[in-house]
């Protein structure tokens, strides 16, 4: 397993890797307007356009059957939901990519969001592959079930004779996650990104659409916690951040993980 975490601008880094090195993308880039301080902020406007460059280059390095995950949410601004992220959608599908699935993180945590709406406890985490049948895995992170298959299939319990009882095993994943974002949040006491990813999250990710000891990419690591989940799951794993602090962070983070 090999761990790699680069600073610098992510089109700039992507441009330096070979044509179809990754399997997956799995990331939470920085949302429209939002973390100044740190990254800048893109403007609504601007957000589209600049989520299909970086997307192009991501499509060069991602193999043929690889997808990418970008975990985001818009914000409500004068009572109104932006529609910064349903342009970026449309934008990205435009260039020439597949939308698999909306997948829903479901949140833990203290009340977020304005106190006149009901609590924002849940964030869109967006699926896209080059086609549509990127590799995937759904039963990677799934369930122990004792009804694995059709218990009556679709006619109740009219069945017939030829249709089998279902079974026990491993049942595929939920189109919804639950991760707790507290109990996450500087659980090892080396992170103090101000967005903290999960890592349970990025586990959850990575387990559907990258294949063992695959190579999953971050370009915006953050914190970190992609590649953590890389180390916990021994894929490769190279990540870009655009702040040096949390890229030394993250490097911390790592070493520690595999020690």
């Amino acid at each position: 397993m090999t761990a790699e975490i680069h600073h610098g601008d992510c089109i700039e880094v992507m441009r330096t890797m070979p044509g179809g090195s990754v399997d997956a993308i799995v990331t939470s880039p920085p949302y429209a307007e939002q973390r100044k301080s740190t990254y800048g902020g893109i403007p609504e406007a601007d957000y589209p356009a600049w989520t299909v460059a970086w997307m192009a280059e991501a499509w060069r390095v991602l193999k043929p059957n690889g997808s990418v995950i970008i975990n985001i949410r818009p914000h409500i601004r004068n009572g109104q939901v932006s529609d910064y992220v349903l342009h970026t959608r449309l934008a990205i599908r435009a260039a020439g990519w597949n939308e698999c699935e909306e997948l829903i993180w479901k949140k833990g945590g203290p009340p977020m969001g304005s106190t006149h709406r009901p609590r924002r406890s849940y964030e869109s985490l967006l699926w896209y592959a080059k086609h549509g049948r990127p590799y995937a895995d759904p039963k990677a992170a799934g369930p122990s079930s004792t009804r694995i298959g059709l218990e009556y299939g679709r006619l109740g319990p009219h069945r017939h004779s030829g249709q089998r009882p279902p079974s026990t095993g491993t049942a595929r994943v939920s189109d919804v996650v639950e991760v707790n974002t507290v109990r996450n949040k500087k659980s090892d006491g080396l992170n103090d990104h101000p967005a903290p990813f999960p890592v349970e999250l990025a586990e959850w990710m990575g387990k559907l659409i990258c294949p063992p000891n695959g190579t999953i990419l971050d370009p915006f690591s953050g914190s970190g916690s992609t590649g953590v989940a890389s180390v916990r799951n021994g894929w490769k794993f190279v990540g870009i951040d655009a702040v040096e602090k949390y890229v030394e962070m993250s490097r911390e983070r790592l070493k520690e993980e595999a020690a």
